[in-house]
């Protein structure tokens, strides 16, 4: 029986060792799935000595997680000769940036900083991967924002432009970027058949565990209204990869926030612990303990639409709900946490 890691390896020296330099796809489509794809093509991505493959391997390494080895790529490319591939290490040093915020934080900082950035990049109209890009900083930006409702536009010139892509494996990388945005937006959009749709399709079709993390975590979110046992267990997974990838932001926002969110709401609060004070409001409010919850919120100077929804639950005012839901519609564009005081409301009003 041949032994698979060893066959994968074998695969890789031939490939790193023909005497023309073969694109990247070509080793992806042989150990594309196999447990050993990650750590074969990384080794592949930092030798490859062509300017067309380290572009790739750019979206390769940034697209699975692996952000110290993509820097040296970044740095390698800033002093290439090849005009673009300059261009793309710079695209993909605002990509960088923006994933190595603090890991005590949930959210990056600054996202017009990033838009603005992007924004004075010149980039040709026959550039159509760096199109691409741009066109994806400023979903996660708009994402950061939470202003869902400028992304369909750019959503649907993604979709455009990969198809003037001739290589299959970075068409095969932006097209699953793609589609972990479309997860989001349709989740925003309250349209959870769609989100579910591209979210587990890109369970299938990916050996990327820092994507099926993500996409656990939102699945968990989407379940919220439905199933308490279906949304904790995608927590569950995501918070399993997230230890398995010893991912500490990941961890940190799952523990602090998914979890103690979606297991207030259901009101299991045992064992449950957070150090955010709207969460630590949250499960006070679970535990029946409104006045811990009042005076927690009312310390606050400003409330988002969540905090608004908690104090107006806590102090059943349903301005305060009516507020919170207004908000989540008008700053947000979110119809799906909309639901949550909209919920509240009907409830007092039986």
């Amino acid at each position: 029986m041949v032994n698979k890691k060893q066959s994968v390896h074998n695969i890789v020296n031939q490939f790193m060792q023909s005497k023309i330099e073969l694109p990247l796809y070509v080793l992806y489509q042989q150990i594309n799935m196999d447990p050993q794809e990650v750590d074969a093509m990384r080794v592949a991505c930092l030798a490859t000595k062509s300017d067309e493959s380290q572009r790739v391997a750019m979206e390769y390494l940034y697209s699975h997680g692996l952000l110290k080895d993509l820097q040296v790529l970044i740095d390698r490319n800033k002093k290439s000769d090849n005009f673009l591939n300059r261009k793309w290490a710079e695209v993909y040093q605002l990509f960088y940036n923006r994933r190595t915020f603090s890991k005590k934080s949930a959210k990056p900082g600054s996202p017009n900083q990033y838009l603005q950035q992007v924004q004075r990049m010149k980039i040709d109209n026959d550039e159509h991967s760096l199109q691409i890009l741009h066109d994806l900083m400023h979903i996660y930006c708009y994402f950061d924002m939470h202003q869902y409702r400028y992304i369909g536009t750019y959503n649907d010139r993604i979709k455009e432009r990969l198809l003037d892509l001739n290589d299959p494996l970075l068409y095969k990388l932006l097209q699953s970027r793609l589609n972990e945005t479309l997860i989001i937006y349709h989740w925003k959009r309250n349209e959870l058949i769609l989100s579910r749709k591209y979210g587990y399709r890109l369970l299938e079709e990916t050996n990327n565990l820092r994507k099926k993390m993500d996409v656990h975590n939102i699945l968990a979110q989407g379940y919220l209204f439905e199933s308490y046992d279906q949304a904790i267990n995608h927590v569950h997974i995501a918070i399993d990869i997230a230890k398995e990838l010893e991912n500490e932001r990941a961890l940190f926002g799952l523990t602090n926030y998914t979890l103690p969110f979606i297991s207030s709401y259901h009101c299991k609060t045992d064992g449950i612990e957070t150090t955010d004070k709207a969460e630590q409001a949250h499960l006070s409010l679970a535990k029946g303990d409104v006045q811990t919850c009042i005076a927690i919120l009312e310390a606050f100077e400003e409330l988002t639409p969540f905090q608004q929804y908690y104090l107006g639950l806590a102090r059943q005012d349903k301005h305060l709900l009516r507020r919170s839901y207004q908000r989540f519609i008008e700053e947000r564009d979110d119809y799906f946490y909309a639901k949550l005081p909209l919920e509240a409301l009907h409830a007092f009003e039986q």
